[in-house]
């Protein structure tokens, strides 16, 4: 089994966030293949960094993080 990098982990979240406007911690837990602790991190991190905002009890990604997602993807494919 291979372990994914932060980047790619960052990817999953971003793509979860951005999925039906939004996502609860616990579906991002559930779509994103991890435990409730590097979620609530990695949650922690992309809200400190403006990549994601809390609405309404949901996460849902911003134009910011939505950005970084298509730059992430695109750096991906060329690896």
């Amino acid at each position: 089994m291979v372990r994914r990098s932060k980047i790619e982990l960052l990817r999953d979240v971003l793509k979860v966030l951005k999925q039906d406007g939004g996502a609860k911690k616990t579906e991002v837990v559930y779509k994103a293949n991890l435990n409730f602790e590097r979620a609530s991190k990695l949650l922690d991190l992309l809200v400190e960094k403006d990549l994601a905002e809390v609405k309404s009890n949901k996460y849902e990604i911003t134009e910011k993080g939505e950005k970084i997602l298509r730059d992430i993807d695109r750096l991906m494919s060329e690896l």
